[in-house]
């Protein structure tokens, strides 16, 4: 009879029962592992945001917002996003703050993007230095609308909200880390268990001769030492 290494739902759970100790013990040290690499290893960094408002016809004397207008200053929102990346831009911004970043610096620390499609964008900023990333983002805001007017010859972009320094670290988040330490290695352990028995093809009783092989058991050799365990 052809060898199969088929495993019912109750193998499973007796095989997993039985090295219940095992999965717990790695359930442990992969929490373990991830918060204290989370807590100990990585670096904390903090994260400032500013918010700016594009407006592409600052000049009109009527206070109803035409329509036309809202769509263009939506669609020049990703124009002013580039500027503000460019190293002209983020290279006086270094200078204003005095901080001994380069442009390329700041650029990797930033990233822009619209608020909902609308004509608003926010500017983040994260740092190592609570301080720094809030003087940066605000650098940026302040020199956002000299910058993108000379480049673009019109419209205005008006700052909504100020960046403050963040109370508490952005990343790394020890909490998510040290559940997924958790979930890693609960998982890897009760698939390594699960591995490691459908591998093993050793005939450890007469339930594995009966599943193995279609030959009839003749004998079996007793527990000796169960046996007089049992009948003392």
């Amino acid at each position: 009879m052809e060898e199969t290494n088929e495993i019912s739902l109750q193998e499973i759970f007796m095989i997993l029962w039985s090295k219940v100790v095992i999965i717990v013990l790695c359930t442990v040290i992969g929490g373990i592992a991830a918060f204290g690499v989370s807590n100990y290893v990585i670096d904390p960094t903090f994260t400032s945001r500013v918010s700016m408002y594009v407006n592409n016809n600052p000049n009109a004397e009527t206070t109803v917002a035409n329509i036309n207008d809202i769509n263009t200053s939506q669609k020049l929102v990703s124009t002013y996003i580039e500027i503000l990346k460019s190293d002209n831009v983020l290279s006086k911004v270094c200078e204003a703050t005095g901080l001994e970043y380069t442009a390329a610096d700041v650029r990797k620390m930033m990233s822009a993007s619209a608020v909902n499609g609308t004509e608003i964008f926010e500017v983040k900023v994260t740092a190592k230095d609570s301080e720094e990333a809030a003087l940066i983002a605000n650098t940026i805001a302040e020199l956002a609308p000299e910058e993108i007017i000379r480049v673009v010859k019109a419209g205005s972009v008006e700052l909504i909200d100020q960046a403050v320094p963040a109370k508490g670290p952005s990343s790394p988040n020890v909490l998510l880390n040290t559940l997924i330490g958790f979930m890693l290695g609960g998982v890897l352990s009760v698939l390594g268990v699960l591995v490691a028995a459908m591998l093993d093809n050793r005939v450890k009783d007469e339930e594995d001769l009966k599943k193995y092989y279609d030959m009839p058991v003749l004998g079996a050799i007793p527990d000796l030492e169960s046996a007089q365990t049992r009948f003392k």
